[in-house]
């Protein structure tokens, strides 16, 4: 069956009503395309407004029509596509949705000392979830106390010991086509780190 084979118990169609609707909606549709065809040849480039206002007049007795159709035979002559209307406020919401946050900070350790104990003690507040064949990670450098710090409290980088923040920086960015997402499974992860296709919203920065 093909989108234009709609088709029904032929008993409850071809009725006199239904008869009289499609001759109403027939005589509607042939006034309303003679009096656009007569408003399109008198318009010019600066009758746009009225332009949109014969379409959409056209467009309704159009379906109109193709509704009476089917009240009276069961199928549909036109094959009005639904796809090319207008987006919806849902539609605007989902890819509102979307929302990119990228961060960079640069720090100077000032007391490695300082900020390995603050890793190590972060570390036995906050074990990591390990099985029976594995163990937790040595705290013996920077970038592992800074990640153990992170993993209980979050983004410290203003009060970490030991280190002084020399720059920040955080871009907030709505992605737009075409949009690659963030890949967290990607084996380089530090190409991933970069703002994606789209407009930048709010920016902070730190010095």
């Amino acid at each position: 069956m093909t989108d234009l084979d709609i088709t029904a118990p032929t008993e409850q169609f071809f009725s006199a009503e239904s008869r009289e609707a499609l001759a109403e909606a027939s005589r509607k549709l042939a006034e309303r395309l003679q009096a656009h065809t007569d408003a399109l040849l008198a318009m010019n480039a600066d009758d746009q407004t009225a332009l949109d206002e014969q379409n959409a007049a056209l467009e309704e007795l159009v379906a109109d029509w193709n509704d009476a159709v089917y009240e009276h035979t069961g199928s549909t002559p036109l094959l009005l596509d639904d796809d090319a209307a207008e987006p919806t406020e849902d539609d605007d919401l989902e890819q509102d949705h979307i929302l990119s946050v990228v961060s960079r900070f640069d720090l100077r350790i000032t007391d490695l000392d300082a900020l390995l104990e603050a890793g190590r003690a972060a570390q036995e507040r906050h074990p990591a979830e390990l099985d029976d064949t594995t163990e937790a990670d040595p705290v013996d450098t920077a970038e592992q106390a800074i990640f153990e710090i992170s993993r209980e409290v979050g983004e410290a980088w203003f009060e970490l010991p030991g280190t002084e923040l020399l720059a920040g920086a955080r871009a907030y960015v709505l992605p737009e086509p075409p949009f690659e997402p963030l890949d967290p499974d990607a084996e380089d992860v530090v190409t991933e780190l970069i703002a994606p296709n789209g407009t930048p919203t709010h920016a902070e920065t730190w010095a």
